[in-house]
Formats: structure tokens, sequence, C-alpha cells
């Protein structure tokens, strides 16, 4: 089941939307005042369902489209505004709400499995590739480890620093 989080600048009607959610068994993890804080969680989150009301600083198409993948928006759109046009990953909801509407699509929502996310093929330019085998080279003849070790480490700096490898693997050959 992904995780639910309630985006609203409105306290009291974020607090109205959890206690409707809870009332049948949808846990709310989280609380947010700000499309900005939502996108904050994204960062380090896989995937979640937002319902999301009105936002000081975006709205909710704008948000459901800076959103990665895994992501989906149930916008809850005031009476007398119009519908958005289609997006993938939003689903508007006209207000006054149909309770039985909004809780069918949460629960499908939350069932729904997201979409893994894809890993980013790394394209090297050649002096890349050339400083990445120099490092592995300086790592093996120093440390007496393979190659595969010596990648590994290079890897593991990388993901320790926040650093693309190339980057690691210059500092490495300035030390």
């Amino acid at each position: 089941m992904r995780e639910m989080i309630v985006a609203s600048q409105n306290p009291q009607a974020a607090d109205r939307i959890r206690a409707i959610l809870q009332s049948e068994h949808i846990f709310v993890c989280n609380m947010y005042r700000s499309g900005a804080e939502v996108l904050s969680f994204a960062s380090i989150r896989p995937d979640a369902v937002v319902i999301c009301g009105k936002l000081p600083d975006m709205s909710a198409a704008a948000l459901a489209g800076m959103l990665p993948n895994g992501f989906d928006v149930v916008w809850l759109v005031p009476s007398g505004e119009p519908l958005p046009a289609f997006a993938g990953n939003l689903i508007a909801l006209q207000m006054p709400l149909n309770r039985m509407e909004f809780l069918d699509t949460v629960h499908m929502l939350a069932a729904t499995e997201s979409e893994p996310a894809r890993p980013r093929k790394t394209v090297r330019t050649q002096e890349e590739k050339i400083l990445l085998r120099d490092a592995k080279i300086y790592l093996m003849e120093r440390c007496c480890i393979s190659e595969r070790e010596a990648y590994r480490i290079l890897q593991r700096r990388a993901m320790e620093s926040g650093l693309r490898m190339p980057d690691v693997a210059r500092r490495v050959l300035e030390e």
C-alpha cells in the first residue's frame, strides 16, 4: 500500500480529509501546507498519493507535473473552478466531494503499485572513461586489489559524497 499525504494551506480542511481517510483505515503519513514541502518529501521517497487542496505556492496541476514518477495527485477542485486538462498522474474531483467516489479513488490509487524508477543510463565521454580507468589502475597498484574492488571503491565514494564517478576518479588521482 502506498503512502498517503495531505497537502492544503488550510489546516482544518486537511484535518477533515485525514479524518475521512482514517475512518476507512487509510493512514495519512504526513500533512503539508505547501507544494514545496511536498516536493521536498518526494525527493526522499519513491512514491505516494498526494491528496491536494489549495496550496499557497503552486496549483495542484503544477505540483503533479513536478513530482517524480511514482507520485499521484488527487486534486480537490473547488466548486465553480473548471476541471483541469488530463494529466497522467492527476485525478481531479469536484467539490463538494462525493465521499464514496473520493474513497474509491484513494483506495484504487493506494493499492496500485507505482512504476519502478528506471535506472539512468550513464553516458561517459572518452575523457571520463580514461579518468576512471586511470583511477582504477592507481587503486589496484596502491592497494593491491582487483579491478572489480577498485571500481567498487570508486562507486562507494561517489555514493557517499554525492558526486559522479568521474569526479571521484579525478579526486583520487589528485591525492
